[in-house]
């Protein structure tokens, strides 16, 4: 599966056109950025293209002014161009104004996708012969089935579980092309800041099956991660023994990889992209089905990160070290897909 299946070959005066929604700083729009500016240190003619979400409020949010990639306004509709869409924004692959330009999906996200699908599709099913006139190809929903048909749409994956799910529904990836964690947290990793028998969680990421393993615990200091700045976090972060995560993955979240990097013992579900090794390579014991019946076993292992933290805290090593190369692996894949064509 790791396999590169074919290229996206660039020739000198082609330009790419990255959308990424305006004004938004989440883990998907600094991907987007990320690829501009290394796309950019390679000697691509690339470009922010940015659209307006109910949550935009400036063009470039403030977190990603240091990337420098250059604003387009306005595409050139030429063949030889490329416009590269998160999996979110897909209209403008079935919008004449970009009908010779070819078309690139980054599948940042897996549910995201399906919940955007979801929300278009209830907008326009009220019209009338909705469903024969979707089937027909008259409205941009862009079911699996439309986009495997389309010849001039590429896919690169972002995590294992979005290439898994893109064979799984006939569509081959031109590669897969991750993230890396910007470099101001690794500026926050304090190695000799004291451990403290602190177990952090995000309440927004999880639901009532952590409040279970929280209320059979109360002995336990349990802290969330909510309103803090990235400072704040970090600083928690370099205190406690543990991160405890059952939340559901859509794509590979940051959160769990601060963490790591702030040498936390992780306790995580096999839900989304962290039920996969090759997303989240953390030794098996440590990852767990969202099951009633998993809970004894589980408080078992937050105890033994507790108590025997100075011994396991090694097992997360391996991953940590993955981690610090992120970058360096973002740069190698980059180069394996996009491709100069003298």
């Amino acid at each position: 599966m790791t396999k590169n299946l074919t290229e996206i070959k660039c020739l000198p005066a082609t330009r790419i056109y990255i959308f990424c929604p305006a004004g938004y700083a989440t883990g998907g729009p600094e991907a987007l950025h990320q690829l501009g500016t290394k796309l950019r240190q390679m000697d691509f003619n690339v470009f922010m293209h940015y659209y307006a979400t109910p949550d935009s409020v400036d063009i470039v949010h403030k977190n990603y002014e240091k990337y420098s990639v250059p604003v387009a306004e306005n595409i050139e509709n030429y063949a030889q161009n490329i416009i590269i869409l998160p999996e979110t924004h897909l209209l403008p692959i079935f919008d004449d104004s970009y009908k010779k330009l070819r078309k690139v999906i980054w599948w940042l996200s897996v549910v995201n996708y399906y919940i955007t699908q979801n929300n278009l599709t209830q907008s326009l099913q009220h019209k009338k012969y909705f469903k024969l006139k979707n089937y027909l190809g008259k409205y941009p929903t862009a079911s699996f089935g439309r986009l495997k048909g389309r010849k001039d749409v590429q896919h690169i994956s972002h995590s294992y579980y979005s290439q898994v799910h893109l064979l799984e529904n006939s569509i081959k990836p031109v590669g897969r092309i991750s993230d890396y964690m910007n470099s101001a947290f690794f500026d926050m990793v304090a190695e000799g800041t004291p451990k403290e028998n602190l177990i952090i969680y995000n309440p927004v990421k999880n639901d009532s099956f952590l409040d279970k393993i929280i209320a059979a615990t109360p002995t336990m200091k349990w802290v969330p991660i909510k309103g803090m700045a990235p400072a704040e976090v970090a600083a928690l972060m370099n205190r406690a023994k543990l991160y405890v995560d059952f939340g559901f993955h859509p794509g590979k979240e940051r959160m769990p990889r601060e963490a790591c990097l702030m040498r936390c013992c992780m306790i995580i579900g096999k839900i989304g992209s962290a039920a996969y090794q090759q997303d989240m390579p953390i030794p098996e014991q440590y990852r767990f089905e969202k099951e009633d019946g998993q809970i004894p076993e589980i408080i078992g292992r937050i105890n033994e990160c507790l108590t025997n933290y100075h011994e396991l805290i090694k097992d997360f090593a391996p991953y940590r070290q993955i981690l610090y190369k992120e970058e360096e692996q973002f740069e190698q894949d980059i180069q394996k897909v996009f491709v100069k064509d003298k």
